[in-house]
């Protein structure tokens, strides 16, 4: 796939400079960098933040170490979890295609005072391989939604 027009003009959606010496000694095992994508948030409420469904396209990228998840939009950070944090078991992943990696969460899980499910869909050659390699790092198959519709079937 082709990089984003912007990456390609102003390199917006490049992996930060002084994160890259970081990111390689901690091995990275996968990456992809000017990356366009999707941020979708679901009812999301926050302080001060109220969005019942918002969309925005981003140029970015994403890579998985050995150490941790670090995703970057524009040059904002925008998810950064370790490995090894409990809270990798609430990380969805789900590729609906070969070319598209949806990464999503809870957000009151990593946000105090936050609720509702936030998305970020990335257009990738390697949304396979990212979701091989988030899935094995202990994130779930699927959607937060999709886990809410099964405790609903269990309930019944």
């Amino acid at each position: 796939m082709k990089k984003t027009i912007l990456y390609r003009l102003f390199r917006l959606g490049s992996i930060p400079k002084k994160l890259i010496p970081v990111l390689q000694e901690e091995g990275i095992v996968v990456s992809d960098e000017g990356i366009g994508g999707w941020f979708i948030t679901k009812n999301v409420k926050g302080p001060g933040k109220r969005y019942i469904h918002r969309t925005e396209g981003f140029s970015g990228c994403l890579v998985v170490t050995q150490i941790r998840i670090v995703c970057f939009t524009y040059w904002k950070r925008q998810i950064n979890i370790l490995v090894n944090d409990p809270k990798m078991s609430e990380l969805y992943v789900d590729a609906p295609n070969e070319h598209t990696l949806a990464i999503s969460f809870e957000s009151s899980v990593f946000r105090k005072g936050w609720e509702g499910l936030i998305e970020y869909q990335f257009k990738t050659q390697k949304a396979l391989e990212f979701q091989n390699v988030i899935k094995s790092l202990g994130a779930q198959q699927g959607t937060p939604a999709d886990a809410g519709d099964q405790s609903a079937e269990l309930i019944l």
